[in-house]
């Protein structure tokens, strides 16, 4: 199985000096994507995951999801523009289809603005990506561009006053947390290289889609029980090579069940993950892939 180089020569230089690991360090934000995804510490996002299968009959089977991007951002603008290369690497073993994918690129997530301190309603984060991507499965080069918006309300107090704002907490008593997220953008695709020559071709996306996050007991448990769904939806506008035979509709659903043991001031996450996923993932070459898995999860 082909693995990227690029990991291997980015642990090297993170390693390089014991200073450099540290400046580095408090810059780096680890997570499940960023392609499709808004990211960064104040974000709602999935950790990284990692789960790997030894049967004594066949060969071993590993599935990752993980990215990792270095951030930088305007100092005149405080921390609302956050922006930095990134690599992403997606295997899937386990499965009818297997998966095998790397990404490297830039990505960049603008709050337009402090709604709390500027006293304003309404808010909006936007995220920009261009990803350079290998599925090595498909034996496919690709060049990607997204540009995703999610809106953030003022948060209105406790109790029941935020319920149906996106993007903040509402509070069910001591019983549960609820928040939810849509996000609505566009990607373009190009295949530029490509060992089947008909899968050369360029695309445009609509891209949609939904996250609920239920919290159970937050104080209890101290935030250490995490639930979350996800819906997303991604419709092919426009194709230049074959357009009259188009796969319109893409959905995927995926459920996690986060229980972190190792939990942290600054954002630090480890735990277990019980995930189920189920539908046509866009970053994964659209294969449908059905499967229910225990994780090791991580994300800071």
């Amino acid at each position: 199985m082909v693995r990227p180089t690029p990991l291997i020569v980015l642990a090297l230089l993170l390693c390089s000096s014991t200073e450099a690991v540290g400046q580095i360090w408090e810059r780096l934000t680890f997570q499940d994507s960023f392609s499709g995804k808004f990211s960064g510490k104040q974000r709602r996002v999935k950790p990284a995951s990692f789960s790997v299968l030894l049967p004594d009959d066949t060969t071993a089977s590993y599935n990752i999801r993980s990215a990792m991007r270095v951030n930088f951002s305007f100092e005149t603008l405080g921390q609302k523009i956050a922006f930095g290369p990134f690599v992403e690497y997606r295997l899937l073993s386990n499965i009818k289809k297997p998966q095998n994918v790397f990404m490297v690129g830039l990505s960049t997530d603008w709050q337009t603005r402090d709604s709390e301190a500027e006293g304003k309603k309404w808010s909006a984060v936007l995220a920009a990506r261009v990803i350079y991507k290998t599925d090595y499965e498909r034996s496919t080069r690709s060049v990607l561009t997204e540009l995703l918006f999610t809106p953030v309300a003022e948060n209105r107090g406790g109790g029941l006053s935020n319920l149906f704002l996106p993007n903040v907490a509402t509070q069910f008593g001591s019983a549960v947390e609820f928040t939810y997220s849509p996000s609505i953008g566009l990607e373009h695709e190009s295949v530029v290289s490509a060992a089947d020559e008909s899968l050369e071709n360029s695309i445009v996306r609509a891209v949609t889609g939904v996250r609920a996050e239920l919290i159970p007991l937050p104080s209890h448990l101290a935030r250490r029980l995490e639930l979350t769904l996800e819906y997303s939806y991604v419709y092919d506008l426009q194709e230049t090579a074959v357009p009259d035979q188009l796969d319109r509709g893409h959905q995927l659903v995926t459920a996690d069940a986060n229980v972190w043991f190792l939990k942290t001031d600054d954002g630090t996450l480890a735990g277990v993950s019980l995930k189920h996923t189920n539908g046509e993932s866009r970053k994964l070459g659209f294969r449908h892939q059905q499967l229910t898995e225990l994780t090791f999860s991580l994300k800071f």
